[in-house]
């Protein structure tokens, strides 16, 4: 015999493996989210303490597209049949108190996530900073002057002439202004 030995009678030697790359993707998304929850929750928070007192309807709030730093929206979720108009403008008031200190550009008043009107953002803080001095009466027939279409478009005019002409028109706006935020989506869920 000889001393030679074949390749099967070869001690094999053991290889290193390369080294496994780590995986960080999932410690990046959750600091992602993390991050997103924290950036949302800086408008959540404080509108879900104001309103919880209020059981006839759930109001929400969050940036637009969940990252956007210059519009918030004010979505709401569910309404209970005993709700009113008058109730809901409270609710906005209560909000817009509760966010007073923030800068918006706009804030978009969403039914169940979809956009039905935005308000000028200057004007939501100057409804909150004012809330608990102003007339809420006033703020009620005067607020839909604020308002605009989703495309941007004034959603509706403002009136002059005699004051009973004028205010019957502002009354007839914020009816119309409740319709197309949250009543005719409501009427629909019943």
């Amino acid at each position: 015999m000889t001393d030679e030995t074949t390749g099967a009678d070869t001690p094999s030697i053991p290889t290193e493996t390369a080294p496994r790359p780590k995986r960080r993707w999932p410690w990046l998304l959750g600091g992602l989210l993390v991050a997103l929850a924290a950036w949302n929750a800086v408008v959540f928070l404080p509108v879900r303490s104001a309103l919880a007192d209020e059981s006839d309807a759930s109001i929400i709030a969050y940036r637009r597209w969940l990252v956007s730093p210059s519009q918030v929206v004010l979505d709401v979720r569910s309404v209970k049949g005993t709700q009113s108009m008058a109730g809901m403008d409270r609710m906005l008031f209560k909000a817009a108190e509760a966010l007073q200190d923030r800068s918006f550009d706009s804030v978009v008043l969403a039914y169940r996530g979809d956009t039905r009107l935005l308000m000028d953002g200057p004007y939501f803080q100057e409804i909150g900073a004012t809330r608990q001095t102003q007339n809420p009466v006033y703020t009620m027939r005067t607020m839909q002057e604020h308002l605009s279409n989703p495309d941007g478009t004034p959603a509706f005019q403002q009136w002059s002439g005699g004051w009973l002409g004028v205010l019957g028109k502002q009354l007839e706006d914020h009816n119309e202004f409740h319709k197309r935020w949250w009543v005719s989506g409501a009427i629909g869920d019943i």
